[in-house]
């Protein structure tokens, strides 16, 4: 007990340290935070039964509006007391509507605790893939110590599901490929991979760039008996099973991830029934069965019908959005942190109030500084060779999820980087890992340097309150960044 103890104290000290700071100050501000305005519409939508419409796939809305079914809260008939002495209810019509601290911390509840989870999940990828302690326990406290991933786990916002999901099915699909060829064990890594894939792609469409580095993964392993050696060790390289087992590997990954897609629709259309505001998008024969019900047609819609209809919808509108944003911002830029975004701010006598979202800056720099220069030691034979295989798959990972936005016409925010952010993260993390037994004292500068960032900019993370002099201090990096 005692060597266990002595063995795992770190990452219980990394589980404190996660969830004590996402759920630090989680009602407050008592406010709605930037996009709380369209998601905490879309919860409340379930509650009334009027339908609404958004670009995303409704699993990370349904998720919170469950978790607030279960706990008696109502998102949209919660009194709020006016300073006059009158009642009103929530609307989330504009950020800054006061909201009561109990109904916030509800809705806010479990992205806080997916962000807890998150960096655990992350820690645990960092060992399967690497079987280095320090390395794993590095990467823990390195995406801990990043603001984006905090901020935007800490508000009514859908992201952080969406990168739980990923991190999980990249831990099972490279524990699935360490088992023997259609073993048990091999059947069931498979289908969690694929399981929590259609996880990933029912938050939001941006998780497909996982089907994309698994299929890029396994289509490799077949020609290359190196990568081969490190995903499936316990095999023997033989090209016409590993083909084999490649294929069927990707259909059921794909097949198990589209039917786990498809079931928040089903949830979704059953507690939308009534009219709303998000008739406007939908055909004509959709918006009449949604005003006067299902039941008065002689052939309703079939689930399969409204389920192709949304869905071209989703994409039309993702496609053809080109409203400007003052924070909008490029891909290229955001590897440097470049336009961090407004979320909230509150100005009183004597202080200053105000949320970003902004990634750690000092992280965020190393980390970019790492993939350019790895990116230039693949230039050389010699560079090559001495790269691991996992080197490869995580630069892969950061750049599918990067590099599509090169073709991305509509508004992009800072806030896209973070499934890039996370494979970056992840490759510094083994990096230092691998450092640490030869450079421990660099290593702790580093990391102590990322820590010093992160408590400077945390100001930002949670909207602490500071005096006027600090507050211009402050505002001198956000100033830098833009």
């Amino acid at each position: 007990m005692k060597k266990l103890l002595k063995i795992s104290w770190p990452f219980i000290a990394l589980a404190i340290l996660a969830f004590t700071l996402h759920f630090a100050f989680l009602s407050y501000p008592s406010q709605v935070v930037f996009d709380e305005v369209h998601f905490g519409k879309f919860v409340g939508a379930y509650f009334t039964g009027r339908y609404y419409f958004d670009i995303h796939p409704p699993l990370g809305k349904l998720m919170i509006a469950g978790f607030a079914k279960l706990t008696g809260v109502n998102p949209i008939f919660a009194p709020v007391p006016e300073p006059n002495g009158s009642v009103r209810g929530i609307t989330f019509d504009k950020i800054g509507e006061a909201i009561p601290a109990k109904t916030l911390f509800i809705l806010r509840f479990l992205p806080a605790f997916f962000g807890g989870l998150f960096v655990l999940a992350f820690s645990w990828l960092a060992w399967l893939i690497s079987r280095n302690k320090a390395a794993a326990l590095i990467a823990g406290f390195l995406i801990l110590l990043d603001n984006a991933f905090l901020v935007q786990s800490k508000f009514i916002l859908v992201d952080i599901f969406m990168l739980f999901f990923e991190i999980l099915a990249f831990c099972f699909f490279f524990l699935y490929q360490r088992q023997k060829s259609f073993g048990v064990k091999w059947w069931s890594y498979l289908t969690l991979t694929a399981i929590f894939f259609g996880l990933t792609i029912s938050i939001k469409w941006t998780g497909l760039a996982t089907i994309g580095i698994i299929g890029v993964v396994l289509f490799i392993k077949i020609g290359s008996r190196r990568l081969a050696g490190y995903l499936s060790p316990l095999n023997e390289f033989r090209r016409k099973i590993i083909t084999r087992e490649s294929l069927v590997g990707l259909v059921i990954i794909v097949v198990i991830g589209f039917f786990v897609y498809l079931i928040p629709f089903s949830v979704h259309f059953q507690l939308l029934p009534h009219s709303g505001p998000g008739d406007a998008f939908m055909s004509w024969t959709f918006q009449q069965e949604l005003k006067y019900g299902a039941q008065n047609y002689d052939e309703p819609l079939t689930f399969w019908q409204k389920f192709t209809e949304l869905n071209q919808k989703m994409w039309q509108y993702n496609s053809t959005l080109s409203a400007d944003h003052p924070f909008g911002s490029r891909w290229y830029g955001w590897p440097l942190d470049h336009k961090p975004v407004y979320y909230w701010n509150s100005d009183v006598p004597q202080s200053s109030a105000k949320i970003y979202f902004i990634g750690n800056p000092a992280l965020w720099w190393l980390s970019a500084a790492l993939i350019i220069f790895l990116l230039f030691q693949t230039l050389s034979k010699k560079g090559r060779r001495a790269l691991e295989p996992i080197f490869y798959i995580l630069i892969l990972g950061y750049l599918a999820n990067l590099l599509p936005f090169i073709l991305v016409k509509r508004v992009s925010f800072l806030y896209h980087y973070l499934p890039s952010a996370t494979f970056a993260i992840l490759l510094f993390g083994l990096w230092l890992g691998k450092k640490w037994r030869t450079d421990k004292a660099f290593i702790s500068i580093l990391i102590a340097l990322i820590a010093l960032s992160f408590f400077i900019t945390l100001p930002f993370s949670y909207g602490l309150p500071l005096p006027p002099a600090i507050n211009q201090l402050e505002l001198h990096l956000i100033q830098f960044l833009n």
